[in-house]
């Protein structure tokens, strides 16, 4: 038997070479690049690093509220007849009490009691004379607990403080937001000094403050005797 030569040979493989890559890339498209000898490394993707986002700037919830209570201040301030913090409308001293719900004035929350406290601040460092009427008598020494000097007990308090005017006021609480009223009232005549109104945000630091909400315990009524007469 006589085989054929190697430039037979040579001219086979080159003639029958694409035939069968041919074939393979037609029954096996996904593997036609191990049939492919003449195949290049694809070139690699430039890596992109990950760019962090920039950091989101959360306000503070606090803040914003003091700011808005500030503004309340300015507000008072403004509307006196005569500012003066010696011998104007308050030259006489003032109370700051608790504010209450518009449509229940005997009950409060947290919210009611921070307004105070913040306004009670505002006033004393405008030079105005603050009267603070939770001041106990006594020094109450507690172990492990500390030193009290405020009370709301009527026994631990003075029950008479001389003020020429009083700062009190309502908030009143919608889906959205919380309106606040403040007012100087001038405690002989019962006469308006001043009024301030503002709108807070009903977010998650006033939800906080809302949420011990609390109506003054009213004392039930004496029972009634009733006695026969007899004539």
């Amino acid at each position: 038997m006589q085989f054929p030569s190697k430039p037979c040979l040579r001219w086979l493989t080159l003639s029958i070479l694409p035939t069968i890559i041919g074939l393979a890339l037609l029954l096996c498209p996904g593997q036609a690049e191990a049939f492919w000898p003449f195949s290049q490394e694809k070139p690699e993707k430039p890596k992109v690093e990950a760019v962090a986002p920039a950091p989101v700037v959360m306000v503070n919830e606090a803040a914003v509220l003091r700011t808005e209570i500030q503004g309340l201040a300015n507000e008072l301030f403004r509307n006196l007849a005569d500012a003066d913090p010696e011998n104007g409308d308050l030259g006489n001293g003032v109370l700051i009490c608790t504010f209450v719900e518009l449509k229940k004035l005997t009950r409060t929350s947290s919210l009611g009691r921070y307004v105070a406290e913040q306004l009670m601040n505002e006033m004393q460092q405008q030079r105005y004379e603050v009267l603070e009427i939770r001041k106990s008598q006594a020094i109450s020494l507690q172990e492990k607990r500390g030193e009290f000097g405020l009370s709301r007990k009527p026994s631990e308090i003075s029950q008479t403080v001389a003020a020429g005017a009083m700062l009190t006021g309502t908030y009143t609480a919608s889906k959205d937001s919380i309106v606040i009223n403040a007012r100087i009232i001038d405690n002989r005549s019962a006469k308006l000094l001043s009024s301030a109104t503002v709108i807070i945000p009903r977010n998650q630091l006033a939800e906080q403050l809302l949420a011990d909400t609390a109506s003054v315990r009213e004392g039930k009524p004496e029972p009634l005797y009733l006695k026969k007469l007899e004539l």
